[in-house]
């Protein structure tokens, strides 16, 4: 089913334009916007979650979003056409492929918490948190906890850098850190930049670990030092400074993915 809108005072769009400003609105509408080819391929596997999409006039010239309408029109989801003076407003990106949807937000899985996790401690810019998502589900870590003060998990520009990423893990979201270890019962290990243990050379690993990443700006916080059962160091060469929290925390977790691998 197929509609067009040309107003950008119609509900819909309105609807849509709120949810882009507010990420408190997503929250207690329990929706959120998923844009892009590959979140559209993903969500093809969870077209339950899909309530309507949005495509921008032309964009269908695309194939591959051409492809994905088709698909989305085969499974009966509502299909809205806008023009792109219309579709500029409710899109999280200043440059878009042309697709776009209205999602509902899963409830978080707090089933088998145990094992493997991660934890951003206030890690605030939307870009590196959907890059650790998608780090910590390529590295085959189950679950990922973040504290009231990252960025929010289920905003579209983190549904965007994470790529469908979100929907191979368990998410839990504003936990403390102290109920991320209870509930998991893993070996804390915290990644600073300002000093530690050598991630290649310390004995790490042997039981499940609960990686902690902190600020872009500040680190990890005193709490997390003071609960940590190791800090640990990515050696770097001296002329660097650090690395991006997104890119540490992808180093620290494909070496314990190597180091799982090599036991098995």
């Amino acid at each position: 089913m197929r509609s067009f809108i040309t107003s950008e005072t119609n509900p819909f769009i309105k609807q849509l334009k709120t949810l882009l400003r507010s990420n408190r609105q997503c929250r207690q509408q329990g929706l959120t916007i998923a844009e892009g080819i590959h979140l559209g391929q993903e969500l093809l596997n969870h077209s339950d979650l899909i309530v309507k999409t949005v495509v921008r006039s032309g964009a269908e010239k695309n194939p591959e979003i051409s492809s994905l309408v088709q698909q989305y029109e085969a499974k009966q989801i509502a299909i809205i056409e806008v023009p792109a003076s219309v579709f500029n407003l409710i899109c999280p990106v200043e440059t878009s492929v042309g697709l776009l949807s209205l999602i509902r937000i899963p409830k978080e899985d707090t089933s088998e918490l145990a094992g493997d996790a991660v934890y951003l401690d206030s890690v605030q810019d939307p870009g590196n948190v959907g890059t650790i998502i998608r780090a910590v589900a390529a590295s085959g870590v189950p679950t990922i906890y973040t504290n009231q003060d990252s960025a929010w998990i289920w905003s579209p520009k983190v549904l965007r850098s994470a790529m469908g990423a979100h929907f191979y893990i368990k998410i839990r979201s504003s936990v403390s850190l102290e109920e991320a270890k209870k509930e998991t019962g893993a070996e804390i290990l915290v990644a600073d930049a300002r000093g530690g243990k050598d991630l290649y050379q310390e004995s790490w690993g042997e039981r499940s670990s609960l990686w902690v990443f902190g600020n872009e700006g500040l680190g990890v916080s005193q709490t997390a030092l003071d609960l940590a059962d190791k800090v640990i160091l990515i050696p770097i060469a001296p002329e660097i400074e650090s690395l991006n929290v997104a890119m540490a925390a992808t180093v620290c977790l494909f070496e314990q993915r190597r180091r799982r691998l090599v036991k098995k």
